[in-house]
């Protein structure tokens, strides 16, 4: 178990909710993280743990809220900054935004993910918390996925469903 998790949950509802994860990958995220989250009763098996992930995703609203901010898919590059500044205008807490580092012939990062945290008690929580020194991107292994890591600040493409991966 990490260390940040006898104190606070982590639950990625954007991912769960997004990628509708079945079969080996279900089991995989519950490995990861529904584990730890069992210590909460309201979280305690895989049907919880992922039920509660989609409820948090429906009450977050985390797409409309970003929409609302005027941050949605696009060709043009958003800051990261911009984004957490954003959310937490929202939220009253700092999320974690993940990205695909830039491929060969890219130019920025590319977001893959947003993480929101909670407290054991569901609450919203800082994904880092004050005191928590935060390691450079390059030694910053991703939790989400496969080849994500925590953005570096600066821009990033947010693209469109059909605009994947072409910057």
């Amino acid at each position: 178990m990490k260390p940040a998790a006898a104190r606070s949950l982590l639950l990625c509802a954007l991912c769960l909710a997004m990628c509708r994860v079945g079969g080996a990958s279900r089991q995989h995220e519950w490995e990861k993280h529904g584990t730890c989250a069992a210590q909460v009763d309201t979280l305690n098996s895989q049907k919880r743990y992922f039920g509660g992930g989609l409820d948090l995703y429906q009450k977050l609203a985390l797409n409309s809220m970003l929409q609302k901010l005027g941050i949605k898919p696009s060709i043009n590059y958003y800051q990261i900054s911009d984004i957490k500044d954003a959310l937490a205008s929202i939220y009253g807490v700092i999320p974690k935004v993940q990205c695909l580092p830039p491929e060969s012939g890219e130019e920025v990062q590319t977001i893959g993910q947003i993480e929101v945290c909670f407290t054991k008690g569901l609450q919203l929580r800082n994904c880092t918390e004050p005191g928590e020194p935060e390691e450079p991107a390059s030694r910053r292994p991703g939790a989400g996925g496969p080849g994500l890591e925590v953005c570096e600040d600066g821009p990033a493409f947010y693209p469109p469903p059909d605009e994947t991966r072409k910057h």
